[in-house]
């Protein structure tokens, strides 16, 4: 029964783009594609993940804009978290710590893409309620995608993440390391209704106390369905879904979730 509703929605999504020819790119969920933009082309990125058994989620809302031409490109993401409250407390929704970030297009061939970025991570989330750090901190994250055909595609991120004395919720201080890893293949059934399989691996440390850390690590494979249509000659949209499967301890404490994406791709200039 599951296998004939996946069908009748790759169907759907696939009449809709029976006409188009240019294949889908940069549109995966939570792997970086090492595309940036073209020349005055504006990407509107909104994303949304549901977590069970926390009942938390989490939404964000990217703006690419290239600098020029696609060499450089300028981003932010500004993300909004709901975390549960404590026994007989309200649960929590506010922003969290906005990222600002530029990307070099160091390579894009028509088989290989590299994008190194750099980001600022902003002090934006209160860090006495648990939404940020409290300070400031610098990430690094390195994309490289490899196109075989017309069919399969390959993407690798690589990266880590530093904030010198982030603060818990009490106000204790320590700083922080954390790296990211993941990897993703697309398969094109159509130039623009694809399938993916992401994988990904976040390992990063908290404040436990004063100088005190500790190290959270989730695994999650993500297999998912995106697809693409013009709304007029110069915009295109690209909405999205993928499951969030818990593996390693991710899977002992039977996490999962969904997540939903939307994107509006739109030549400005």
């Amino acid at each position: 029964m599951r296998g004939l509703f996946f069908l009748g929605i790759l169907s759907v999504f696939g009449s809709m783009t029976a006409t188009a020819a240019e294949v889908v790119k940069d549109n995966s969920f939570l792997i970086e594609e090492a595309y940036n933009q073209e020349p005055g082309v504006v990407q509107f990125i909104q994303a949304y993940q549901y977590l069970d058994p926390a009942h938390e989620w989490g939404y964000t809302f990217t703006n690419e804009i290239p600098i020029t031409d696609e060499t450089h490109q300028f981003s932010y993401v500004i993300p909004v978290l709901k975390k549960n409250g404590a026994v007989g407390e309200d649960d929590q929704t506010q922003i969290g710590d906005v990222l600002l970030n530029y990307r070099y297009q160091l390579m894009n061939t028509e088989m290989i893409a590299i994008a190194p970025r750099f980001s600022l991570i902003v002090p934006s989330g209160d860090y006495k309620k648990g939404f940020g750090n409290g300070v400031a901190g610098f990430q690094f994250n390195q994309a490289m995608s490899i196109t075989f055909n017309d069919r399969w595609t390959n993407h690798w991120n690589a990266g880590f993440t530093y904030t010198p004395d982030a603060k818990n919720t009490i106000g204790e201080t320590a700083s922080l390391f954390g790296f990211n890893f993941g990897t993703s293949v697309v398969y094109n059934v159509t130039p623009k209704t694809n399938l993916l399989c992401e994988f990904v691996l976040n390992s990063n440390e908290v404040v436990a106390g004063q100088d005190l850390k500790e190290t959270e690590t989730t695994y999650y494979v993500v297999p998912g369905i995106r697809t693409a249509f013009q709304a007029g000659e110069e915009t295109e949209i690209v909405p999205g879904i993928g499951a969030l499967l818990g593996l390693g301890p991710s899977a002992v404490e039977h996490e999962r979730g969904v997540f939903v994406y939307l994107s509006i791709e739109s030549k400005l200039w």
